[in-house]
């Protein structure tokens, strides 16, 4: 609720010229009035009788414009335009209409009582010297009024004392029609009748979802404050970022952010259906899909897109909070907000930096009725996606089977370059549109300027496939046209040139008054931004720790620098940095300035790093080597490893951070840098249970054991196989020892690289020694499922599986019979959890083919039949025809097969 806002509203009509009606008005932009349509007479105010007043600045009563304005069974709300004076004074919360909407416009959408805010001046506040405010609090019950499309306030405070007017007409809350109804700073309806409660208060209010349905309504807001407005969610604010699109363009770098939306949304129409039919199509409540990608190639603008186009079709539409830590413990946030009748798309970008509180999330929404959609947003699949993580069952199977989808390249070289041409030059355009409200560049004439850029003659280029490149190289062109071009050097990145113009902003808000920092070297300042956009800051002392360890930084000044990073770019809610934005150009940035030979910025920013931000210098660390190699710089992709490495060694950091950092660091598809990262972390897991195990002997086993199993997959991904063979000997060397020891938890180690063991042996055609770890591992894990030592008999079920598929040639009858016992533990797990139906379908194919091999028609037959009905009724419409070639650990998600 903004007080200076909250405005007086008087009409006379032409049928009672001597007596103006009273009514609350809330300013929605600097000269844009919201009040209630029954106060103006509907023959229509003559002119010059309609006056808006400010109480709380001069009291002055202003002539007002009747712009639009409805009064029907829904709606009873009018929008009045002050007219132009000069003593007009524009509230101070209005006078940005550059950098966020003036206004927020929100829904309920579950069914529990929410607080609100109205704040108005009724006759019950009317005194001698005029009318004060009054400030209600109340209730709306979502359920009361539903009907009839309106909303009703309950409230309980005590009223004061007052003297009513004689006659029939008038209640204590006269005057309160056209009150804002706030839910925090969401406008969500419009008082505008007192129903005379005989205990308490009790107003009816318009919807606001009912006046931005309004086609004319919207047009009036859109044409007065700059803003197309937007319908979010009111219960689950706290958790979402809102929803308008950004325009603190602070610096030339910020036109590049996914959410500034600078650049008209093209090219993606069938990935846009594609998500649509996935939103509005199946029959599943709840359906979860991953979107990948790497950094640059539009999978969050490809959201945010999909997000709006639901909206209009009525949709709850909204995305996470990316600040929101990530956490073991169990939810912290009240997910029930989320709780809707509507249905709901739910986005969650950098997925893979939040793989407890996706589980958490997934726990509630696996209980909804309503259609509901979760897109994960990540760089790519991992164990952030397949782990357990403390999650119960049907949670590890909806997230293990969440098909996902990765982004292709935005304009593919078989586009041609007259495409790419004509992407570039639409993105100077829009570019241009914009850059002159970047302050120290309005004096420039962009779209004068935008017309004499042309396209490089290197967009066939294969770094031109990312959408962010193209557009980094459309700014960067745009930019060097204008008065102040910056050096560059022969073959320099466009992320240079960006970074080079960006640098200005660094050094003059640095040099400004304010700051008083123009004494530092510009590369101190830049290892600064650097530092932290590597490791983030949640507090200022977190900050401090930072800009202590900065190369370059005089005694005392860590502080003052700290300062200036908290204002340099804008920090979500929950954090004291920002940072600059987008992630491949930080990327950039950072690998220039804290990974050369030669600098020293790395080893003490890391040294007072706590264990978050050290999984995020990791994770920033990995991708900016992934961005280095996929845009063809393998050297500074190999500097930025070799820089890992050595800090990682020279300060270990624990094995909770470490396996933190391998469910975030983004899974190494077809990236060598990515993989090397992934398996040098597995090497310090390994290091460091190792470590734990020789000061406690007997007390680290199983640790140990999973250890060496995870890092055999890693070998084994990446063709060691006798790499991968020597871990799994060690695993189960160091099992079966313990499970003498301690059998109740060994052998649940035991039965990972047993199994796995198995898969690699029989790849290399050594089927009697693969059967013989296989039948290990089945007898284990059945000792586990016979003393409940276990969850479940997934594993069992997984590995009689695939027992019965290395069984098909040389024993067929025994194959079938463990075809069958795997089909039957599957139906007792699917009966149970519905999520286990793609794994009982995949084990009946299974199945089918053993039982036709033996001539058996008759049950063939009948394990189809059964198959096709588990696909129908789960809507399994496609199934992969491919057998999982990597290993498993039980720690992932329920094991199935596929």
């Amino acid at each position: 609720m903004e007080f200076d806002r909250v405005v007086q509203v008087r009409a006379v009509g032409a049928a009672a010229p001597t007596r103006a009606a009273f009514a609350t008005g809330y300013l929605v932009a600097p000269r844009l009035v919201l009040t209630a349509a029954h106060v103006l007479a509907t023959d229509g105010p003559p002119e010059g009788t309609v006056t808006v007043c400010r109480p709380t600045s001069d009291g002055t009563r202003h002539l007002a414009r009747v712009l639009w304005r409805r009064h029907d069974g829904t709606v009873d709300a009018a929008l009045l335009q002050v007219e132009p004076c000069d003593d007009w004074r524009v509230p101070d919360s209005l006078r940005d209409l550059g950098t966020r909407p003036p206004q927020r416009w929100g829904r309920l959408i579950g069914t529990r009582p929410h607080p609100v805010t109205v704040c108005g001046y009724p006759r019950l506040q009317r005194g001698p010297g005029g009318r004060v405010d009054e400030q209600l609090t109340g209730d709306v019950h979502p359920g009361t009024g539903r009907l009839a499309r309106r909303y009703e306030v309950l409230s309980a405070n005590p009223l004061p004392a007052h003297d009513p007017r004689p006659g029939p007409t008038g209640t204590p809350w006269s005057g309160i029609s056209g009150a804002a109804l706030l839910c925090g700073d969401l406008l969500t309806g419009l008082v505008t009748r007192d129903r005379r409660a005989p205990v308490g208060t009790r107003l009816t209010a318009t919807r606001t979802r009912d006046l931005l349905a309004d086609p004319d309504f919207r047009a009036l807001i859109a044409q007065h404050t700059g803003w197309q407005p937007v319908l979010e969610p009111v219960e689950p604010d706290p958790l979402l970022a809102p929803a308008a699109r950004t325009r603190d363009l602070r610096s030339p770098a910020m036109l590049l952010r996914a959410d500034a939306e600078a650049v008209t949304f093209h090219g993606r129409d069938e990935e846009l259906r594609h998500l649509l039919d996935w939103c509005r199509g199946g029959r599943e409540a709840l359906s979860v899909q991953v979107l990948t990608g790497p950094g640059g190639q539009g999978k969050t603008r490809l959201a945010r897109q999909l997000a709006a186009t639901l909206r209009e079709d009525e949709w709850i539409a909204a995305q996470l909070r990316p600040d929101l830590a990530d956490s073991a413990q169990g939810p912290d946030h009240d997910w029930s907000l989320l709780d809707t009748t509507s249905p709901l798309l739910l986005v969650v970008d950098y997925a893979e930096t939040l793989p407890h509180r996706i589980r958490h999330l997934v726990e509630r929404l696996r209980h909804t009725r309503r259609r509901t959609r979760l897109l994960l947003v990540a760089r790519s699949v991992g164990e952030w996606k397949s782990e357990t993580l403390g999650a119960g069952a049907d949670t590890r199977e909806i997230l293990s089977g969440a098909p996902f989808t990765e982004l292709a390249p935005l304009l593919a070289r078989t586009a041609g370059a007259d495409t790419r041409a004509a992407a570039f030059t639409d993105a100077v355009r829009d570019f241009a549109r914009l850059l002159g409200r970047v302050p120290g560049l309005a004096d420039a004439d962009w779209p004068h300027l935008a017309s004499g850029v042309r396209p490089p003659g290197s967009l066939d280029a294969a770094h031109y496939d990312s959408a962010l490149s193209l557009q980094m190289s459309a700014l960067g062109a745009l930019l060097q046209r204008g008065p102040e071009p910056v050096g560059t050097a022969p073959g320099e990145p466009v992320e240079a040139l960006v970074l080079g113009h960006e640098a200005r902003y660094w050094e003059g808000t640095a040099a400004s008054p304010v700051f008083r920092l123009g004494d530092l070297r510009p590369v101190t300042l830049r290892r600064a931004v650097a530092a932290a956009a590597l490791c983030g800051a949640e507090s200022p002392a977190q900050a401090l720790a930072v800009t202590r360890g900065v190369p370059g930084l005089p005694d005392g000044r860590a502080l003052d620098v700290a300062e200036w990073l908290h204002a340099l770019y804008p920090p979500s809610p929950g954090r004291y940095w920002g940072s600059l934005q987008p992630d491949r150009l930080a990327e950039y940035h950072v690998a220039a300035h804290v990974t050369g030979a030669d600098d020293q910025t790395l080893p003490p920013v890391w040294a007072s790093a706590s264990d978050p931000q050290r999984v995020r210098a990791i994770t920033f660390l990995a991708r900016a080597a992934d961005a280095h190699d996929r845009a063809g710089r393998g050297g500074a992709a190999s500097d930025v490893l070799r820089s890992l490495a050595r800090t990682v060694s020279g300060a270990p950091p624990t094995a909770d951070v470490l396996r933190a950092a391998i469910s975030a660091v983004p899974y190494p598809t077809r990236s060598r840098p990515l993989a090397l990262v992934d398996q040098y972390l597995h090497e310090r897991v390994l290091l460091a249970c190792r470590e734990r195990a020789a000061a406690e002997p007997g007390a680290h086993e199983v640790d140990l054991t999973v250890a060496l199993n995870d890092l055999s997959l890693r070998y084994q991904q990446r063709g060691r196989s006798e790499h991968a063979m020597k871990a799994l000997e060690g695993a189960i060397g160091i099992g079966r020892r313990s499970a003498r020891r301690r059998p109740e938890r060994a052998d649940k180690a035991l039965t990972m690289p047993l199994y796995n063991l198995s898969r690699i042996l029989g790849d290399l055609d050594r089927q009697a020694e693969s059967l013989a770890a296989l039948e290990e591992s089945i007898a284990n894990e059945r000792r586990l499922v016979a003393a409940a030592a276990v969850r479940d008999a997934s594993y069992l079920a997984l590995v009689l599986y695939w027992f019965s598929y290395r069984l098909r040639r040389p024993r067929p009858v025994e194959a079938a019979a463990a075809a069958q016992e795997s089909v039957d533990l599957y139906r007792e797990l699917a009966r149970a959890n519905p999520a286990y139906d793609a794994s009982l379908a995949r084990a009946l194919s299974n199945l089918h083919i053993q039982l036709d091999d033996l001539g058996r028609t008759e049950e063939s037959m009948a394990a189809l039949t059964e198959r096709e009905d588990v696909r129908g009724r789960a809507g399994l419409y496609w199934m992969p025809d491919h057998l999982p070639r990597a290993g498993l650990r039980r720690p992932g998600a329920p094991p199935r097969p596929e």
